[in-house]
């Protein structure tokens, strides 16, 4: 999944944002989407989205959104991450926001442009008002909403959920990286290859860029990698949930250590095909407020996904499970 994004032209944005239309296109015949429920294809501000909501979910239930990576669609993730099997189980809703080749080449989602990353701009704005039509329409629970990505993807949702803290309770970031890694299409490729710049510095920006809205809570993080990851170095990992317990540090505490940057509980464990280790950071309360997922000698690809899938690996943990158990229960602020 090769990110390097050609530079896009700001001309070609959708200027009608608050314009929503929901297509309502049933979309039934699409693999096993619609099996326990309904799969429905909308657009909003010319971006596309997919809309899943289980058989008897509605009314006060949570909300899971899926950012794809680049070189997939939405309902290719769909497809390879399996999350519709676990919203079945478990009973919440789930969105997959679509990027498209207009925008990149590669519908990777720009997560290293400002424009498109900040709140109240570009396509970050976009996917939150997605996100909050959803809400509107299905009568979800506004303070049970989390995003998770893979790739592109995971870079985006880490920028959410700093600068739309107030919209996403959680967070999971699958070969992904750190709040605000980079600015420029250079930038990220360099990030992507050696990590981004100091945990620390990205902590006190998100911690920033919450209170400039008036909206600082905690950011309930879960990080999956692999440690053969080629395409993501495996430090974007270790940058990731360092920079989600600091920052939530500096909510909580005021940055005084209380919740720091050494594990606090460590376990090992064994999955199909692959052996894996995940570390637990708590806050001053000692909950769980970031985990950290190592998986041994998996590349860049969904641990735990669907067999055959271009971004898959069906022999890791699986990982659209274990983000659940992560989200489940969390609520916004």
């Amino acid at each position: 999944m090769y990110w390097h994004a050609m530079a896009y032209d700001r001309r070609t944005l959708i200027t009608s944002v608050g314009s929503a239309v929901a297509t309502g296109a049933v979309l039934g015949g699409v693999g096993t989407a619609a099996a326990d429920g309904s799969y429905t294809n909308h657009t909003y501000s010319g971006f596309d989205y997919y809309r899943y909501v289980p058989e008897g979910v509605g009314a006060g239930d949570p909300l899971v959104v899926m950012l794809h990576g680049c070189s997939q669609d939405a309902d290719q993730f769909r497809e390879e991450t399996r999350m519709n099997d676990v919203a079945d189980d478990e009973g919440f809703a789930v969105v997959y926001p679509d990027q498209y080749n207009a925008r990149n080449a590669l519908r990777c989602w720009n997560w290293y442009y400002d424009y498109n990353t900040t709140r109240n701009s570009g396509e970050a704005d976009i996917i939150a008002d997605m996100t909050e039509e959803t809400v509107d329409a299905e009568d979800l629970d506004d303070s049970r909403v989390y995003v998770a990505g893979l790739s592109a993807g995971a870079a985006m949702a880490s920028n959410l959920l700093a600068e739309y803290a107030d919209v996403y309770a959680a967070a999971g970031i699958h070969s992904g990286l750190e709040y605000d890694a980079a600015d420029t299409s250079y930038g990220g490729t360099l990030a992507m290859s050696s990590g981004g710049p100091d945990p620390q510095e990205k902590a006190e920006d998100a911690y920033d860029a919450m209170e400039e809205y008036g909206v600082t809570s905690p950011v309930p993080t879960v990080v999956f990698h692999g440690t053969d990851d080629a395409t993501v170095d495996p430090t974007n990992a270790h940058q990731a949930a360092e920079q989600a317990v600091r920052t939530t540090d500096l909510v909580e505490n005021d940055g005084d250590g209380d919740t720091d940057a050494d594990p606090d509980e460590t376990t090992e464990g064994s999955a199909d095909e692959y052996d894996y280790t995940t570390d637990e950071y708590h806050d001053g309360d000692g909950d769980t407020v970031v985990e950290k997922w190592l998986v041994e000698g998996m590349g860049h690809a969904w641990s735990g996904g669907a067999p055959g899938g271009e971004y898959a690996a069906p022999g890791g943990p699986d990982a659209s499970q274990r983000m659940w158990d992560f989200f489940e229960g969390r609520t916004q602020g």
